[in-house]
């Protein structure tokens, strides 16, 4: 157990603030890629983004869909502010459908990379796909946590409010005069 314990603490506090970072940076990207309207200036990010990769044959921002590697278009929607129409033209037109498997890229974003191991960052940069992983991961890591350091069973741990660690204990906010 003590291992566990110890990967579990050290995610906690050494990593959720990258973590939480990226999720909060995943999800703006996500809402804007969604919500993105059709505009000039976003059908020309996009183009500015895409055709330098396309050219030099570089890597392209891809994501795994049902196994399958396509272009990550939430992640490009919200980076350049194209519209899901903008989008969806560009991967038909420059056949991107076949181009992002072959030629398969991260999808950096810019959210900072704080932790460290060994006095190194623990990664260079935070990647929208990986992001829900490293939340289940630190999800994990928590309950692991909460459940070996309090004597909770599993069922208890699984009971408790999403935000209750940001309930105050009564018993730590008593004053020392008992009021």
């Amino acid at each position: 157990m003590g291992p566990l314990l110890v990967w579990a603490i050290r995610m906690v506090d050494d990593f959720s603030d990258d973590i939480l970072a990226a999720w909060d940076e995943r999800q703006r990207l996500v809402t804007a890629a969604r919500t993105n309207p059709a505009n000039q200036a976003g059908k020309e990010a996009l183009v500015a983004l895409l055709m330098p990769l396309i050219t030099a044959k570089a890597p392209l921002p891809t994501t795994a869909v049902h196994g399958a590697v396509s272009l990550a278009r939430y992640y490009v929607g919200g980076l350049t502010g194209a519209s899901k129409g903008h989008i969806q033209a560009f991967v038909r037109r420059h056949g991107l459908r076949e181009l992002a498997p072959q030629y398969p890229g991260p999808c950096p974003m810019d959210s900072p990379v704080t932790g460290r191991i060994a006095g190194q960052p623990w990664r260079e940069v935070m990647d929208f796909n990986e992001t829900l992983a490293l939340m289940r991961h630190l999800g994990t890591a928590c309950f692991i946590v909460i459940a070996y350091l309090t004597g909770m069973r599993p069922g208890e741990v699984l009971g408790l409010p999403p935000a209750a660690a940001l309930i105050p204990n009564p018993a730590s906010t008593a004053r020392s005069d008992g009021t």
